[in-house]
């Protein structure tokens, strides 16, 4: 594959083409709207991303969806903390037909009061089965604490403050935030780049003005020990997160250092965890960013006897780590498994198609880049990286009975 990427706006839209050979074009519409920008209605961009599907001006929610299939296409959205994304893979083409799908959409959608009433008691009943699950609600309620603010909410917000948002507020919201100017358009794979530019510009002629809106400030909220108590039965869980310093290097050189404390088999936390101790099954390691903002979590769990066990073995785990550092097969595997996830990426469309979009509305490099910045790292930048978060502002939520 060329990784070479074309990048050029239309009517101020930002338009990145990256070609790979092949019958398939994966296109991916990111738009800056996410749960940051959400304001006094928490969850109303996920509440949008919902109704995207619900029907436009032209098209009702079964002749929508009834387009998308006939395309024989892969159609459908997420929303995060920065952006709300719309993809599409489809036959090199079907392309112009996919981009007057998605443009039709993001002008047109049409926020009927019914429909609107139907998808919140949906978006109600995901709010309610995340409560439900003990992982989610950890994650949630530690999210919640460690930021303040804009961040400071879940992304499908609550059942609160989904019934206290109606229809006209999720049309506003899309008016507001549906513009040229807080978009990036991506496609990677094998349609030419003079007929993908040729359908942006038939589709995506519009160019519905305004500025982008400004999203608030990220704020810092608690740091220090938070225990909960929801859930009954037997199981503890523990979540830490460490806020990480928000620039491409650091969060690169941050992930590697995660493969190798966190949650891979291989990993010191799973074997401390679930191997050399038989504490409990679930260990997790991410890393979750936007433009001003990055935050690194580890999780575990175990029974609920075994608490303070668990407790230590994480501390201990992570302390070492940045006290000892890591050794050369240890760097060896990492970099090895950090290649490995940049060329899985590099073999899929649909990734890379949102990768670069996201990347370019957050400011982070694209995959190409950003494994050229991997491959440069020496151990002491990796261990350096850590010990910056483990010195950083840190909260650890418990929830236990």
């Amino acid at each position: 594959m060329s990784s070479h990427v074309l990048a050029y706006r239309h009517r101020g839209l930002r338009v990145h083409y990256q070609h790979l050979p092949g019958p398939l074009t994966a296109i991916a519409l990111v738009v800056r709207a996410g749960a940051r920008l959400d304001g006094r209605h928490p969850g109303i961009a996920h509440m949008a991303e919902h109704m995207l599907f619900q029907g436009t001006t032209s098209l009702d929610q079964l002749a929508l969806n009834r387009r998308a299939a006939e395309l024989g296409g892969e159609h459908n959205a997420d929303t995060g903390y920065e952006d709300i994304s719309l993809t599409f893979e489809v036959f090199n083409e079907d392309v112009p037909e996919a981009l007057a799908l998605l443009a039709e959409q993001f002008y047109h959608t049409r926020v009927d009061r019914e429909r609107f009433r139907k998808e919140r008691r949906v978006v109600l009943d995901e709010v309610r089965s995340r409560a439900d699950d003990p992982n989610d609600y950890l994650h949630t309620q530690a999210w919640c604490r460690f930021f303040g603010g804009a961040l400071a909410h879940p992304v499908c917000g609550t059942s609160g403050t989904l019934n206290d948002m109606d229809a006209d507020d999720v049309a506003r919201f899309l008016r507001r935030g549906f513009v040229h100017a807080n978009a990036v358009l991506s496609m990677v794979g094998g349609v030419s780049f003079d007929a993908a530019r040729h359908a942006v510009r038939q589709h995506f002629r519009h160019g519905r003005g305004g500025p982008a809106p400004v999203a608030a400030p990220v704020v810092a909220g608690n740091t220090g020990r938070v225990r909960l108590r929801r859930f009954g039965g037997g199981q503890a869980y523990v979540s830490t997160m460490f806020e990480v310093v928000p620039n491409a290097r650091e969060i690169v050189a941050l992930g590697v250092a995660l493969d190798l404390v966190g949650a891979d088999p291989d990993s010191r936390l799973f074997q401390e965890v679930r191997e050399r101790l038989g504490l409990g099954y679930d260990v997790s390691a991410t890393l979750d960013w936007g433009p001003d903002w990055a935050v690194a979590t580890v999780s575990a769990s175990a029974g609920r006897a075994q608490l303070d066990r668990l407790l230590h073995t994480v501390a201990e785990t992570c302390r070492r780590a940045a006290d000892e550092g890591f050794a050369p097969d240890e760097l060896h595997r990492a970099r090895k498994k950090i290649r490995y996830r940049y060329a899985s990426l590099a073999e899929s469309r649909l990734n890379q198609a949102l990768a670069l979009a996201e990347g370019a509305l957050s400011g982070f490099p694209t995959p190409a880049e950003a494994e050229r910045i991997a491959a440069r790292l020496s151990a002491a930048d990796i261990e350096a990286a850590w010990r910056r978060a483990l010195g950083s502002r840190t909260l650890t939520v418990i929830l236990a009975g």
